[in-house]
Order: C-alpha cells, then structure tokens, then sequence
C-alpha cells in the first residue's frame, strides 16, 4: 500500500466518529417572558396617620369662669357628682366647695380660707383639692394644705375630720383625693407621701400602701384615682407620666403610658373617673382626655382644641367625674370653668401594644418613661 492510501484511511477514520460527534441534537426554543412595566401615575401613594383611637365623645357643656362668683371658679381642681345629680367641685384657689345644679348654675357652697372644722359649724379650707359625694350625701373633701379630710352633712356643716400633717399612719401630706370600697371603707390619696390609705367610714386608719419611686408599684405625686368593680386602683401617677393600677392590696397589676402628648402617653395626668359601664377616663392637663377599656387598653381620645372653637382657649384639665348618663365633668383650672363631655356610642377600637420603652432624653423632667405592657 502506497503511503498516499495509508493516509487517507487514516483521516477517513478520524472523521466518522467526529461525525456523529458533531450531530446536532434538537433543543427547546424558549418562550419570550413578557415583562410589565409600571406606568406613571399622578396620585401620590397615601401615608397611614398614627392611630388617635376611635371617636367616643364630643362636647356638649361648658360653665363658669375665674373669679370668686357664685358661678365662678378659681383654679378648680376636683369634682363629683351628686346621687341626685348635682355637680359639687373644690373650688381649690377659692378655698371653697361649690355646688352647681345639671345645667351649671350655682346651688350652693359651703367653707372659707382657714384652719377650723368645728363639729356642727361652718367648715374652713386651705386648698382643697378633691371631693367625694358619699351615698349617704355625705361630703368628704380633701383639704389639701391642711393635710386632713373633712366631712360635712347635706347642709355643709362639719361632721367630723382626720389626719395631721406626717408620713405616719392615718398622717397625710398634701392629700388630694378621696372615694370609696364595696365593703364602705374611705380610700385617700396621700399624694406628697406618694401612697393611699385606708380609713373606716369613721376616719380610723385601716391600712396604707405606696412609696415613691419609678418601678411598677411605686408612685411620683399622684394626683388622682378612681376604684374599679373589684376595688382594683386606678391612678393617674402624675410624677411617673402614666397610669398605674393597683389591685386591693397595693400590688401592682399593670401600668399604662409614658412621657408624651400622643395617644397613650401624658404630660400631666391628673383625675380619674369610670363611668358604671366601666369605660375609664384620665384628664392630661393640656386640654386631653384619655380612654382605656375595662382591660386598661387605651381606646380614644377627647382634645378640647379640636372642638372648643373659642379663641385663644387654652386649658388645664384636672378633675374629671362621670354622671349616670356616663357624661364626664372636667374641670378647667386655667379658665375656672367646667366642660361636660357627652358619648357618641363608638365601638372600642384598641391600640396595638407598644413595648419599646420612651428613650431617656424625651423626659424633660429626667428619668425614664415606663410603657410597662
């Protein structure tokens, strides 16, 4: 074989398997995706508002105005209402109770500046700054700089009184709010020794609890309280920004708020009042009203400058009370006047929990705030 034919079957059988090497093998064309492109649009995308809580109440009656009048107030600070519907306020920079009919005009009053509360006799105040209506029509003032409570009859003569001036038991400093227990016991709010205690209905001293601090369990100059069906404490812990409730033993059951002008926060809480269907209301002194169900959820708010129309209104809200219409009573100690709220019967709408506590420098009074829950 010529080496001319040795070459070429040699490239011959190079070829056969490069071949079926080379054998095109069909594959899957794939399908064009089509991709949608987003269109220009004029209309803004909406940003949610922070929730404010559901509307509840609006407002319905305002009365009064600073000066020493029959239907004048000065710096009035706590307020009840009367079984028969009476509005009775301590008229705390008069030195005076005052006792308004439903519509706001004067009834009566009882008291003058002074130190004496001489059985059967006309009483004198210094500063009083709360008032309880008891269901027997009796009337117990807290009278505040002269660290006692006096009672008085229907006719607003003294009854009787209790306390002195000491953080000892059955002593108060600066007391600032009175109510009472299912089993008829006088609760006290002993605001300047940060505690409450507990009085039989004729002033002897049953038991006490509270001291000051920050913790859950303490209190920072409380200014206001209410009790609850179950005799559970409901405070507006002024000091500390928030509200605390405490069950009947003086233990902690849990605290609501912080520092702040939002919804759930305070500035200045200062009364308490539940109305019988067990909604709870707490003033914050600016011209607020904030509402917590019966499970301590906050669930709306009242804000006097949304409605009050006239100019240049500016309140601080102390007391609160509710009537049997479940009407709440504020009183107004910038204006000497009081404001009726009337319900407008909206469902409960709870705020979620908020657990990320307030950061310290947002507390101009320094400390922390305590959003407990």
């Amino acid at each position: 074989m010529s080496p001319i034919l040795s070459i070429l079957i040699a490239l011959a059988a190079l070829l056969q398997p490069q071949a079926l090497w080379a054998k095109k093998i069909p594959t899957a064309t794939p399908t064009a995706v089509e991709v949608p492109t987003e269109t220009p649009s004029d209309t803004p995308t909406a940003t949610p508002l922070p929730f404010n809580g559901a509307k509840l109440y609006t407002f319905d009656a305002m009365w009064g105005s600073k000066g020493s009048g029959n239907d004048q107030l000065n710096g009035p600070e706590g307020i009840d209402i009367s079984p028969s519907g009476k509005i009775v306020i301590a008229d705390t920079g008069n030195s005076r109770v005052v006792v308004w009919d439903a519509n706001g005009s004067p009834y009566k009053t009882f008291g003058s500046f002074g130190t004496s509360a001489t059985w059967r006799n006309p009483p004198e105040f210094n500063h009083p700054s709360g008032v309880f209506v008891h269901p027997s029509k009796h009337l117990y003032v807290a009278d505040t700089l002269n660290h006692r409570v006096v009672v008085l009859d229907e006719k607003g003569m003294v009854l009787s009184s209790f306390g002195t001036q000491g953080n000892g038991n059955g002593q108060f400093n600066l007391p600032r709010d009175v109510a009472k227990d299912h089993f008829g016991n006088i609760w006290v709010l002993d605001s300047g020794n940060s505690r409450v205690q507990i009085f039989s209905g004729l002033g002897e001293f049953i038991s006490g609890w509270g001291s000051f601090g920050a913790d859950p369990g303490f209190l920072n100059n409380p200014l206001g309280f209410a009790l609850n069906v179950i005799d559970q404490t409901i405070l507006a812990d002024t000091g500390n920004f928030r509200m605390q409730v405490m069950n009947d033993k003086g233990a902690a059951v849990t605290a609501e708020g912080w520092f702040g002008d939002g919804p759930d926060q305070f500035k200045e809480p200062g009364g308490v009042a539940i109305t019988k269907d067990g909604l709870i209301a707490l003033t914050d002194g600016f011209g607020r009203v904030e509402f917590f169900n019966h499970r301590f959820d906050f669930i709306g708010q009242w804000v006097a400058k949304d409605e009050i129309l006239t100019a240049n209104y500016s309140p601080k809200f102390h007391g609160i009370a509710a009537d049997q219409e479940n009407r709440f009573y504020i009183t107004d100690s910038q204006n000497g006047s009081v404001i009726r709220i009337r319900p407008l019967g909206a469902q409960e709408t709870p705020i979620p929990r908020r657990a990320t506590p307030t950061p310290v420098d947002s507390n101009p009074y320094g400390g922390v705030g305590y959003p407990i829950r």
